[in-house]
């Protein structure tokens, strides 16, 4: 007869964001997710979401968004957001589903009440979040004004 040997606890990370003009910052963020955890699991917002909540489109569509973030070594798996944040119970079935058991997101949400929700619901399930800082001088919203401003040339 054998003895059975507990399986280790991994950690499942989850980042969220929509990662268009991929950048620095984005990497810096995604690599602090990864120090949390054994596992990096990323959601991509979709181009309708971003729409919907910006009232713009991403440069960079989402197919092209999310293959370039499953290309990236430090992540294991990505995906299109199914939801919403603000959409609570639907966001905590999805995030119970694949298994999380951290949210790492940008410190720019701390205090957010969609956030602050969602971290309440979450801590049944002993699903904690948590803040990444942020990447001094370095935004899409940054980079896309500033090539308004300078069009590019040879």
């Amino acid at each position: 007869m054998s003895i059975m040997q507990p399986q280790p606890l991994i950690t499942r990370c989850l980042a969220l964001g929509v990662f268009d003009l991929f950048h620095i910052g984005h990497l810096n963020y995604l690599a602090f997710a990864k120090a949390q955890g054994d596992e990096l699991l990323v959601a991509v917002a979709p181009d309708a979401v971003c729409l919907a909540k910006k009232q713009a489109l991403p440069i960079i569509n989402q197919v092209e968004r999310l293959a370039i973030v499953r290309a990236l070594a430090i992540v294991k798996e990505a995906y299109l957001l199914p939801c919403p944040i603000k959409e609570t119970a639907a966001a905590c079935a999805w995030i119970k589903a694949w298994g999380i058991n951290k949210i790492v997101v940008g410190e720019q949400w701390q205090g957010a009440e969609q956030w602050q929700r969602l971290a309440e619901a979450l801590q049944d399930d002993d699903i904690t979040v948590m803040f990444a800082p942020k990447t001094p001088s370095i935004s899409s919203t940054d980079i896309k004004a500033k090539i308004r401003r300078e069009p590019y040339q040879c």
